[in-house]
């Protein structure tokens, strides 16, 4: 047995540093994305290529998120003129827009969504 076996060690745990989305760094995008950022896991990129995508639990969804303050059909993505807007689909919890409950919101480069226990960012395409 080794004299130094029995000296404690310490380990600090620090907070992860808070990255961008891969793809916001790397090359430019034609369509806008809605990254899903789970509090375990990889995060997952749905790029908005229809115009209207569905988030909720039920299955058919576009964006299914499990949890029982999410909505069968919670909120609805479309594109439109002006870009790409959310929607409420009149969710019992609500769906917060960088922290403020919203009915319908144009939504910009870096918006954090959240939908129950949910959070995700709505990243541009290069030429919005």
């Amino acid at each position: 047995m080794r004299d130094d076996d029995d000296d404690v060690t310490y380990t600090r745990i620090l907070d992860p540093i808070e990255q961008p989305p891969a793809a916001a760094a790397g090359a430019p995008r034609e369509h806008p994305m809605i990254v899903w950022k789970p509090k375990l896991g990889e995060e997952q990129e749905f790029e908005v290529v229809h115009q209207v995508m569905r988030i909720g639990r039920h299955d058919q969804n576009d964006i299914m998120l499990a949890g029982p303050t999410v909505s069968t059909r919670h909120a609805t993505v479309r594109k439109e003129g002006v870009g790409v807007v959310i929607e409420d689909e009149g969710s019992l919890n609500g769906t917060f827009v960088n922290g403020v409950r919203i009915e319908q919101q144009l939504l910009e480069d870096g918006d954090r969504i959240q939908i129950g226990p949910h959070l995700l960012v709505f990243v541009a395409a290069s030429d919005e």
